[in-house]
């Protein structure tokens, strides 16, 4: 008899823990190697992928239920995203707002900030975040990225 394992972006999600927080009461920002994501422009009529940028275009991020969102926009991964190990895309969802441009928060996957010592480090469904060319990744691979949480 043979047995096939089929593994799924939701296995690959850790276990919670007493030192993973899908809520967060401060506002932060997020760096990966020394620069932040930016804030989406108001001009994004849809969902886009999300950027790093200078420190005064830096999004002030707001982790609530899983949810992080920044003015009327979410970020986070696509639940219908492709099965490879490729990194993902972290895209900037507009959930405010209505119309055919309009996201759903349940297109979303959760986001969780995981705490070690002092520090903290967001976790995108079971992937950490790196950077490539400017553009944000989550990947579901090593940790190869230094990622920063700075409150404000």
């Amino acid at each position: 008899m043979q047995l096939f394992l089929y593994i799924t972006a939701a296995s690959l999600s850790p276990l919670p823990t007493a030192n993973m927080m899908d809520s967060f009461d401060s506002p932060f920002t997020i760096e990966i190697n020394g620069k932040p994501i930016a804030k989406v422009s108001d001009r994004d009529q849809s969902r886009t992928q999300a950027k790093v940028g200078a420190a005064g275009h830096a999004a002030i991020l707001k982790l609530e239920d899983g949810n992080l969102s920044c003015g009327g926009w979410m970020l986070g991964r696509n639940k219908t995203e492709d099965r490879s190990f490729l990194p993902k895309q972290v895209l900037w969802f507009r959930v405010d707002g209505e119309g055919e441009n309009k996201d759903s928060k349940e297109q979303i996957l959760p986001i969780a900030l995981e705490k070690s010592g002092d520090t903290y480090k967001p976790i995108f469904h079971g992937a950490h975040l790196i950077e490539e060319e400017g553009t944000v990744f989550a990947s579901l691979m090593e940790e190869s990225a230094t990622v920063t949480v700075k409150m404000q």
